[in-house]
């Protein structure tokens, strides 16, 4: 993949999903357009877009397997449409309103799209000012304001009733628990001639033929110890678990087609074997959720990158997107531990359009002439803090080794990650030797960062770490030098305790250097440390002919064979298979998936985010910054 191809990748993109989530690939397919961007033939696929309450809303992975039904909603969607779910936990249709965000709503969809309006658990909060409402007049007049909304846009507006809550009586009858609001809002449907979804009364059939104890499934009931983000479990009537929050959008779903809402072809999923755990997409915060923004360069809120991060406040919750100008910003950058959930994005065309670098080397003196920077301290860009994101720039280091032959240690890093949940997306990270430093906070520590459509240079170790690292539909380019060893692509050091560091899947391995120079890789062990067992898979992936017909080989004394180098299904003119190249048995291969990879324990899975089964994606990073102004 060149880098041009790169650079017209779109920041959301619809794909196949990883094995992990197979039962819905067909509904992700790789050539259907990017949310809400238009397809090859020019047209804008329809965006159903939800709003409600908690019930429906997309939740964050620190609370999955909590989902509500409006994010389970695009796994049935084909590529006729997608979902986006705006839906806002313990919003009304008045604190909703009057909080402006239907007005975000209606700047994203459009003529032919749909808007479906899930009203009434909080609406019946009436000694609450802020969001109660009577269903007479106040609840009625405030769900025309979202018809008229709609409408005024060229949507279709659809009134959903609100799904019931999980209440059985005595005799195993389960119970109406809204009241009025669910009658309200179908006299409102034949007054204003609106279609209607009538969930009250699907949901509450569903819940009578489950049951109370098949419904316990449905619901946030979790035991103890099941699943990281309950240690201590948890039991709600209110709100689902992945497969309850199926259950409702396959009745949403069903209603949209039969009323001839929604053509079939927009749910071409609904009828399919589905497993909502592995295939739904638990975003690091819901869209819902205010951000920050800041920008930087010219014209822009802060003159640095740097000066925008140290702007940030220590814990905060909030996510920061730091828009960065086109431009190089020449400056050594650093994001410490506590400032969590900051996102770098390069306003340019093309990640080549914004760089962020420095040229400091292993052997470079420090200024106060007391030793030298190390190989950690060369690094230009530094982000020790988890939930980092980086989409569209460079990362770089430019150590100019032939004008500094007087420095031997010449361990260069552009990049150095040791925060876990990191997503990079269309970047490049540029240098020689030791240029991508995937780290993590300590021995034994697992830190995860996920590489989609990136390119990473350099020559020699140049990815490298003891981090759990992915590289999925990536270019990795092997810089000549000119030598009869012109280097190695990895130099992993994760610990033994670990199952998983590094792993490239769908990648191009590419070089100018000559055949069979480069190898694939060697074990580090950072100070001889007899536990750093190297874990490096290459699987279906396209290697050049510089790689070595062997391509492990041993370091600092530590044999290649006792490291836990594989390949699997690769290809190209240096992906043949031979008796010192360990290939994955299919077993194995099935437990060395992106997927796998990132899952640890906790199910993280951004690979998933920007595809068909993101509810989240029309809102992404650089159409946030767009509706900022940005």
């Amino acid at each position: 993949m060149s880098a041009d191809q790169l650079s017209r990748r779109t920041l959301l993109r619809t794909v196949g999903l990883s094995a992990a989530s197979a039962t819905v690939v067909a509904a992700a397919s790789p050539a259907a357009a990017a949310v809400g961007e238009a397809g090859p033939d020019g047209r804008r696929a329809p965006v159903i877009a939800v709003v409600g309450d908690s019930t429906a809303s997309v939740y964050e992975h620190e609370l999955r397997p909590r989902t509500g039904w409006g994010q389970a909603l695009p796994l049935l969607t084909g590529s006729g449409a997608s979902v986006f779910d705006y839906a806002w936990s313990g919003a009304s249709s008045k604190s909703f309103y009057d909080a402006g965000k239907l007005d975000t709503v209606l700047q994203l969809v459009g003529e032919g799209d749909v808007l479906l309006i899930s009203f009434g658990h909080n609406d019946e909060k009436i000694e609450d000012p802020d969001r109660g409402t009577d269903p007479d007049t106040t609840f009625p007049e405030y769900l025309r304001r979202y018809i008229d909304g709609a409408r005024s846009v060229g949507a279709r507006p659809v009134l959903v009733t609100p799904v019931e809550r999980r209440r059985f009586d005595a005799f195993g009858q389960a119970g109406d628990s809204h009241g009025e609001y669910p009658r309200a809002m179908r006299e409102l449907a034949a007054d204003a001639d609106v279609p209607l979804v009538d969930l009250t009364a699907s949901s509450r059939a569903l819940w009578q033929q489950e049951g109370p104890e098949g419904t316990r499934d449905l619901f946030l009931h979790v035991a103890p110890g099941v699943h990281p983000q309950y240690p201590d479990g948890r039991e709600d009537d209110t709100h689902f678990q992945a497969a309850g929050a199926l259950a409702v959008a396959r009745l949403v779903a069903d209603a949209l087609v039969e009323q001839g809402i929604a053509p079939g072809g927009q749910f071409a999923a609904r009828n399919r074997s589905i497993d909502p755990l592995a295939a739904t997409s638990w975003p690091a915060e819901r869209p819902v959720e205010e951000v920050r923004v800041l920008t930087v360069g010219a014209d822009g809120d802060h003159p640095t990158v740097q000066d925008a991060v140290d702007a940030v406040p220590a814990g905060g919750l909030m996510r920061t997107l730091i828009g960065i100008r086109d431009g190089e910003h020449r400056q050594v950058v650093r994001v410490p531990a506590e400032k969590a959930r900051i996102s770098f994005i390069g306003l340019g065309e093309r990640p080549e359009d914004t760089v962020l670098v420095y040229d400091n080397a292993n052997g470079t003196p420090l200024p106060d002439g007391e030793g030298t920077y190390g190989t950690t301290g060369s690094t230009s860009t530094r982000v020790d803090a988890p939930w980092f994101e980086a989409e569209n720039l460079t990362f770089a280091n430019d150590f100019d080794e032939e004008a500094h032959p007087e420095i031997s240690g010449r361990q260069a890093v552009a990049l150095r990650l040791a925060g876990d949940f990191t997503v990079l997306r269309n970047v490049r990270c540029l240098g020689d030797q030791d240029t991508l430093y995937v780290n993590s906070p300590g021995v034994g520590v697992v830190a995860r960062q996920y590489f989609a459509e990136a390119r990473v240079e350099g020559d020699v170790d140049f990815i490298f770490g003891r981090g759990t690292a992915v590289f999925d539909g990536c270019e990795i380019v092997s810089r000549n030098r000119g030598e009869a060893n012109n280097g190695y692509v990895t130099a992993s050091s994760v610990d033994r305790s670990i199952a998983h560091g590094l792993l490239f899947d769908g990648c191009r391995f590419t070089s100018e250097a000559a055949r069979r120079t480069v190898h694939l890789g060697r074990p580090w062990h950072p100070g001889g440390d007899p536990d750093a067992i190297a874990q490096v898979l290459v699987r279906d992936s396209q290697l050049g002919a510089h790689i070595t017909a062997s391509p492990w080989t041993d370091m600092s004394g530590f044999p290649w064979e006792e490291a836990r180098f594989a390949e699997h299904h690769n290809h190209g003119p240096g992906g043949f298979v031979s008796a010192d190249r360990p290939q994955l048995s299919p077993e194995e291969a099935a437990e060395h998936t992106v997927a796998a990879h990132l899952h640890g324990g906790d199910g993280w899975a951004p690979q998933l985010l920007g595809t068909s089964v993101d509810a989240t994606a029309l809102l992404s990073p650089r159409r946030r910054l767009e509706l900022a102004g940005v």
